[in-house]
């Protein structure tokens, strides 16, 4: 039988990386490089789908933000990263999109084995980073900015969010007022 080869497009830059086997895809899971936004193909960038529509990836959680927007789906090596890097705490809500349950991630059985306390070498899966970075100093702020950049795009789509229900409302008391559509 022979390997899978995937491709990959990063939605946040629409930068492509391939081809790529299934340990290296789990890999960059397991390290949060795979969003719920990115596309990956396996028949030769025929066709495309969203990260969490495929299976192996086990992006089957919803992450409840304190401000009540929901991020992912996405997995657990992810939701381990937010909390290593504090972004999220034991006390976020979340959903498993398998079963629906809602629970605090305190009570998962996987906080007690998150590294949730310091964030190194040994709490990440080595081997596995993005192909033609540089090791060294440059890494570090290339990473940094990453995160940076993550968290802008999340706000963004957060104040899309609302900008989307704002028009709605507005529309729906248009409508209500006149009796027609606005357009």
């Amino acid at each position: 039988m022979s390997e899978t080869i995937w491709h990959l497009i990063k939605a946040a830059n629409n930068e492509e990386h391939g081809p790529i086997n299934t340990d290296t895809l789990l890999a960059w899971a397991s390290e949060a490089k795979i969003s719920p936004m990115d596309k990956l193909s396996n028949d030769n960038r025929q066709t495309w789908q969203r990260a969490p529509m495929i299976r192996e990836l086990q992006m089957d959680w919803l992450i409840q933000m304190p401000d009540q927007y929901l991020y992912g789906p996405t997995n657990i090596a992810t939701i381990q990263e937010f909390l290593a890097t504090g972004e999220i705490d034991e006390t976020v809500v979340l959903i498993n999109c398998v079963s629906g349950a809602e629970t605090r991630l305190s009570d998962e059985t996987f906080f007690q084995f998150s590294p949730h306390q310091v964030r190194s070498a040994s709490t990440t899966l080595v081997g596995a980073q993005w192909p033609d970075l540089e090791r060294g100093s440059g890494d570090a702020l290339l990473q940094q900015r990453v995160h940076v950049l993550e968290k802008q795009i999340m706000e963004y789509q957060r104040a899309i969010d609302e900008w989307e229900r704002t028009y709605s409302s507005l529309r729906q008391q248009f409508i209500e007022a006149t009796g027609r559509d606005p357009l």
